[in-house]
């Protein structure tokens, strides 16, 4: 019952949501960002056929494919939003041939492009400075995503007046809905 209160009064009382750290009131809620220093590994599975192919060459110079043939990227520094990362869509769903040697190039030329940049940020560097070179992935990322939403818990604005259409509930109303709702 807790966590039902906690997320029907978010839901309804907008202003009560937890704001992001970095961004405050520029959103309506918060990111989920890394908490540390981190490394993401793609398993030769998750992986596209034609990366895993193309890769198998470069796999040394490239120092990007561990010996079983996983993609290591990183150091990815504190603070990134984790949707970002977690977002990629590394196997889209229903994409004919064409497409799929598309997205596999763009992926490609993503990987290339953080592997560059990622090994290219110094063993002592501060998470600012670490920050400042994963920005530039940050774009390329965006157009890989299943999801450009970062923020978590956007909710609706059921009840409020934020619509003109129609009134917003008073307190008393969204209170009197919750208890309606814990009887259900």
């Amino acid at each position: 019952m807790r966590s039902f209160q906690s997320g029907i009064e978010q839901m309804l009382w907008p202003e009560k949501r937890a704001k992001d750290p970095v961004l405050g009131d520029k959103i309506p809620g918060i990111i989920d960002r890394t908490t540390a220093r981190s490394y993401v590994t793609i398993p030769t599975g998750f992986q596209p056929d034609l990366l895993v192919t193309l890769l198998k060459p470069f796999r040394d110079s490239l120092r990007l494919v561990n010996e079983r043939g996983d993609i290591e990227l990183g150091p990815i520094p504190a603070g990134v939003p984790v949707g970002l990362i977690s977002n990629i869509n590394l196997r889209p769903d229903k994409m004919d041939l064409l497409d799929r040697v598309k997205h596999d190039g763009k992926l490609l030329g993503f990987l290339v492009k953080a592997v560059r940049d990622l090994r290219a940020i110094p063993e002592d560097a501060s998470d600012e400075d670490a920050r400042k070179a994963f920005a530039n992935l940050v774009e390329p990322l965006l157009e890989l995503s299943k999801c450009k939403d970062l923020v978590v818990n956007r909710g609706h604005y059921f009840g409020t007046d934020r619509f003109a259409e129609e009134p917003g509930l008073t307190d008393a109303q969204k209170l009197d809905l919750v208890e309606f709702l814990k009887t259900l």
